[in-house]
């Protein structure tokens, strides 16, 4: 089957695209997360040249002042202008293709017909210059099909939406995520497994005799939260460097124990 319009190329596979979701969901201490199936949507997209000038008085003559010109995209599904996609679909629109994907997908509607076209890229490109319509030309305007993949991640009580471009592999919605703030098991967890590389000695010794310790706060959030959900245990002795600093010798002595029996010493 072909496509009416030529199709932008697909470099990512929806699980490439799913595992780079992971990634970043990673990179943001998230460990359990739902990611619902991803889906393919075929976006219809226009680029296009833009010109418009401004004018001036002159001998009681309105005479051109200025004149702009450049490139534009708008989205042709939502009708919305999306100047940070206009370098993805100059590079890549002599890359694409006639013919549909493989899989499942959506071809999503294009609300701007054919014939208004160039009098809704005018209205848009005058709107996101603050012109007027009648000072803007419109030329070499371009459709084509932008892959967009589709899904939505739950966290917890919240449901985030995401879409993953699959030329480039951008992740739009992502910023919308916050960071997990770590437990005290993590914490501990993750210091002792860098305890056991000799070379991060120095620098966990240095932070927590300089009082810099990067997870101190964290330690103390945690503390103060389960003293106030009335668990009972009271953690604030963690926040003392003396503390911190005979817990990370006996972390280091029982690395070493391990090293011993190991070795068969």
């Amino acid at each position: 089957m072909y496509l009416g319009n030529p199709l932008l190329p697909i470099n990512f596979t929806s699980t490439g695209a799913a595992d780079s979701v992971k990634k970043e969901l990673s990179k943001r201490n998230w460990r359990e997360f739902e990611l619902k199936p991803l889906r393919l949507d075929l976006v219809p997209y226009f680029l296009f040249n833009y010109h418009y000038f401004i004018e001036a008085e002159s001998n009681g003559h309105k005479v051109v002042k200025k004149s702009i010109d450049g490139v534009l995209a708008v989205d042709g599904h939502d009708v919305k202008m999306r100047e940070d996609l206009v370098e993805l679909l100059k590079s890549n629109w002599k890359k694409a293709a006639s013919g549909t994907p493989k899989g499942a997908f959506d071809e999503k509607w294009c609300n701007i017909e054919k014939k208004d076209q160039e009098e809704v890229l005018k209205m848009k490109t005058a709107e996101y210059f603050s012109v007027p319509k009648g000072n803007v030309v419109i030329s070499s305007a371009r459709k084509m099909f932008l892959p967009l993949y589709r899904t939505n991640i739950s966290l917890g009580k919240k449901d985030y939406s995401l879409t993953v471009n699959a030329v480039d592999g951008a992740i739009e919605g992502i910023g919308e995520v916050p960071n997990r703030e770590k437990g005290y098991i993590e914490i501990t967890s993750e210091t002792i497994n860098d305890l056991r590389t000799p070379s991060n000695w120095g620098k966990y010794v240095n932070e927590i005799i300089t009082g810099k310790a990067t997870e101190a706060p964290k330690v103390k959030k945690f503390a103060n939260d389960a003293k106030q959900k009335g668990r009972g245990i009271d953690l604030s002795i963690l926040n003392s460097k003396w503390v911190l600093i005979f817990l990370m010798l006996f972390a280091l002595f029982m690395i070493f124990v391990g090293i011993f029996r190991i070795k068969g010493i």
